[in-house]
């Protein structure tokens, strides 16, 4: 893939619904990339495992991306074992994509004040620009929080940070609410896109309440 610009999207996806993908397309628009790749979590560090399965937390992103060549999927942190660093990751696509690639690593905005304590956070972000999507209204929040960056990476990298800010539309959906409206018996039509909605209900994900 020479001379590419791919954005790296990462998370649990437990079930990926239509605002994560309105906010890839947004961040391919903005940022004039050819590509979002979604990359499905294995096992983060500081979060606790997903309700769904690796395999079908796969194959619904699969399903919502189908024919849609602006949008790819990478298992590359369900094929590794161990802790999903984000580090690691970065280096496993490198190798993949050659160093021809310009990788960008999405972010929300409620994670530019963690950023300082990830796995090798300044190695994280020379192997890519860190591409922050914010919901309005979001310049003075983003502002404080590029500042915390400024004092952890240097200036040099608060630039880069603070010029790849991608504002998004406000999209009230997350799968935590999905979820729970599975397990309530009550419809995620138009929440997520139809494919997945098909694919929870076939395999009956997320229909016990504790899951």
């Amino acid at each position: 893939m020479p001379n590419k610009s791919i954005a790296i999207f990462g998370g649990t996806f437990d079930p990926v619904h239509h605002g994560h993908l309105i906010v890839a397309r947004a961040v391919a628009e903005q940022r004039g990339l050819q590509q979002v790749t979604f990359v499905p979590s294995g096992r983060p560090p500081h979060k606790q495992p997903a309700h769904a399965s690796g395999a079908d937390r796969l194959a619904m992103l699969r399903l919502a991306t189908e024919g849609e060549p602006l949008l790819a999927v990478s298992d590359v942190e369900l094929r590794r074992p161990g802790p999903s660093y984000t580090y690691n990751t970065l280096l496993a696509l490198r190798e993949q994509w050659g160093p021809e690639t310009e990788l960008h690593l999405v972010i929300g905005s409620d994670m530019l004040a963690d950023l300082p304590n990830w796995h090798r956070a300044r190695d994280v972000v020379e192997l890519a620009r860190v591409v922050t999507v914010a919901r309005p209204p979001w310049q003075r929040r983003t502002d404080e929080l590029m500042a915390g960056v400024g004092r952890a990476f240097g200036r040099d990298a608060a630039e880069r940070l603070s010029g790849s800010v991608v504002a998004v539309p406000l999209i009230d959906i997350s799968s935590t609410e999905v979820r729970r409206r599975v397990a309530e018996g009550r419809s995620i039509r138009f929440l997520v896109p139809e494919p997945v909605r098909e694919y929870v209900e076939s395999r009956t994900l997320y229909t016990d309440p504790g899951n």
